[in-house]
């Protein structure tokens, strides 16, 4: 693999390829059923729960002694970058799917530690036979040994206060190397979110198509994690209501220092009714919205 030596601003390294081009802040809404989900709850055709396949890595010496990112001690510049690229494994199942590594930078500002947190989040259904299973995970795995192999090669500006960890997350498609989606300082949340009233209510996916937003309130980027380069995914699960309001909403995804900013402007959207059997009815629906820097 041949390194990439970018000394450049890092919003302009995260910003150069079309799966991140030109966004300020980009909004998607998903089907619930999608793979957004969390990484336990996803599966292979089978059944087979997929995290199984993936041991949860321990934190390192290093990272045990990493102090938290805040403004004074920012997630630093990086100042080298090289690109995952697709693996063959992946290649011959079409695999696509996120990689969320947990990054230690030592005062020089090397990459001294690298895991894995959690399972991959998957952008593509799995092949349903046992043997395409496999190939499927074998894919899957080749993409977690990329990405941590090029991650390890970046290079960062030393730290304010080293060591410090923080997550980074790896796209992949089938169409090129893997892309940086986002950074954050990858704490987590402090308490499990409350589970939503769902009981009979139905889910967008489940063979009703999503509703279309009518009132749209754009997130406000909190200046704190503006400062300290915080920036990536949260998914929010949400019910809606008969009448097309947002009264609960639970966060799916997190990312601590945006996880408000996110749930305060989903509670504001409206949507048009969904009909059930003829009658306006409440469905519960997964919104993604990605922060990003610029």
């Amino acid at each position: 693999m041949r390194p990439v030596t970018r000394p450049q601003h890092e919003d302009t390294l995260m910003t150069s390829r079309p799966l991140q081009a030109r966004l300020l802040l980009w909004i998607t809404v998903a089907a619930a059923g999608a793979a957004v989900h969390a990484a336990q709850e996803l599966s292979l055709g089978g059944g087979q729960q997929i995290a199984g396949a993936f041991p949860q890595s321990e934190p390192g010496p290093l990272e045990r002694q990493a102090r938290p990112v805040t403004p004074e001690n920012p997630i630093p510049r990086r100042t080298r970058l090289v690109r995952p690229p697709y693996p063959t494994d992946a290649a011959v199942v079409g695999a696509r799917a996120t990689v969320t590594l947990r990054v230690t930078v030592d005062h020089l500002g090397t990459v001294a530690e690298v895991r894995t947190v959690g399972a991959p989040v998957l952008g593509a259904m799995s092949p349903p036979s046992p043997a395409e299973e496999r190939a499927f995970t074998t894919g899957l795995l080749a993409l977690i040994r990329s990405a941590k192999d090029a991650v390890g090669q970046w290079r960062y500006e030393p730290p304010a206060d080293a060591p410090i960890a923080f997550d980074v997350v790896i796209g992949f498609t089938s169409e090129g190397d893997g892309e940086v989606i986002a950074q954050s300082s990858g704490r987590e949340l402090p308490e499990p979110p409350l589970k939503l009233k769902t009981e009979t209510v139905p889910r967008v996916g489940d063979g009703i198509r999503p509703p279309t937003r009518t009132k749209h309130v754009a997130p406000i980027y909190p200046e704190a994690a503006r400062e300290a380069r915080v920036a990536g995914v949260v998914v929010i699960e949400a019910r809606i209501e008969a009448d097309g309001r947002i009264l609960e909403a639970r966060v799916l995804r997190s990312i601590p220092e945006l996880d408000d900013a996110a749930l305060e402007a989903v509670k504001q959207w409206e949507y048009s009714p969904t009909f059930v059997n003829g009658e306006a009815a409440p469905v519960i629906m997964t919104i993604t919205l990605q922060f990003s820097l610029r």
